[in-house]
């Protein structure tokens, strides 16, 4: 395990790494805001934001004030058994906006070890700590451990869900993953997106002037008739029947 820890003041503007992240890492803001954007999501980032940023990962950083302050925290785990590095998750994912003192406390100590000699394996214990308190804030966001998938659906329910990616940020399987959505949410990942992107359907139809196959193709229904086949098989009436039922 390797581990380094900044406290970066910067003077940019936007920052980018259009070939990709070199380490896995954190980031934590102390103060001032950005907008971080990647492939498949964005996320507006203030103080106590904790935020997973994995090896690889291309994304976009707008400070438009350049106040923002932070610590950056870069590390390698290997796998002890065959040596690969190990990446949690293959896209940045925002752990929390609301980080407690004590993750602040925990950076500091880092970055204080990073600068020492003898600092190494006490950054390795640290390290340990942060992703204990990683783990803890997933188990506590909604959904429980799912958490991370849920909002991740919630945030892109109009656009291709892979199930794979869903539980790796949840950092379990995909069957887990099944049974825990089956468990606490009622039905699986994809019936829950399906059931948001109906709701947001039934929204539309009451505009007039969106045709069906304007809703099917903005909510990213493969195509209009296999959109009015989920909506009647929720709401009991094809889209036509609930537009009229409800103008």
């Amino acid at each position: 395990t390797d581990v380094s820890v900044i406290y970066q003041t910067n003077n940019w503007a936007i920052c980018s790494h259009p070939s990709g992240r070199i380490h896995n890492g954190f980031l934590l803001v102390d103060s001032g805001e950005c907008d971080y954007s990647w492939d498949r999501g964005k996320a507006h980032l203030s103080k106590g934001a904790l935020i997973y940023l994995p090896r690889g990962a291309r994304h976009r950083v707008t400070a438009p004030e350049r106040s923002l302050n932070f610590y950056r925290i870069n590390f390698t785990v290997t796998d002890l058994s065959d040596g690969e590095e190990i990446v949690f998750s293959d896209c940045p994912w925002v752990v929390t906006l609301d980080g407690a003192k004590s993750i602040f406390n925990l950076c500091e100590e880092m970055r204080r070890a990073t600068l020492s000699e003898s600092g190494v394996f006490r950054n390795v214990s640290l390290l340990s700590e942060l992703l204990d308190y990683v783990m803890h804030t997933v188990r506590k966001s909604v959904g429980g451990r799912i958490g991370a998938a849920v909002e991740y659906i919630e945030g892109h329910y109009a656009e291709d869900t892979d199930v794979s990616e869903l539980a790796s940020m949840c950092f379990i399987s995909e069957a887990h993953l099944f049974r825990l959505f089956k468990k606490e949410i009622g039905m699986s990942p994809i019936e829950y997106k399906n059931t948001l992107r109906i709701r947001k359907a039934e929204e539309l139809l009451l505009d007039r002037e969106c045709g069906i196959s304007e809703i099917s193709a903005l909510l990213g229904f493969e195509n209009a008739c296999y959109f009015s086949r989920i909506f009647k098989k929720l709401n009991g009436m094809s889209p036509i029947a609930y537009r009229k039922s409800k103008l």
